[in-house]
């Protein structure tokens, strides 16, 4: 049986972390829909903008959104859509655990 390397999980815990704060969930969720400005998101999410912000530049160093200059305002989007697959199945543990059901039953 083969452990993960270190090296791998090192950067697994960072991204469990990362995902960890509500905010950073609810801005990669709403790039997954479409491209937006930092505004947008702030109306959107009804968060200060250094706070969008400052978790936008989390998620950039960690590769998961990205931007493109459009006059005078950035728009952001999901860079990497692989990591919604990680949020939907920690999701669909967490529907079985808080609803009581067995983990072989859909979410």
């Amino acid at each position: 049986m083969e452990k993960i390397k270190a090296i791998y999980q090192t950067e697994m815990e960072r991204v469990f972390k990362l995902l960890s704060n509500p905010t950073r969930l609810n801005i990669l969720y709403l790039l997954e829909q479409q491209e937006l400005s930092v505004n947008e998101l702030v109306d959107y999410l009804d968060l200060p903008q250094p706070q969008i912000s400052h978790n936008l530049a989390i998620l950039k160093a960690h590769q998961l959104v990205t931007y493109r200059r459009e006059g005078k305002k950035n728009l952001y989007k999901l860079d990497d859509p692989h990591i919604l697959d990680v949020i939907d199945s920690t999701k669909k543990h967490a529907v079985h655990v808080v609803e009581g059901r067995a983990h072989r039953d859909e979410a």
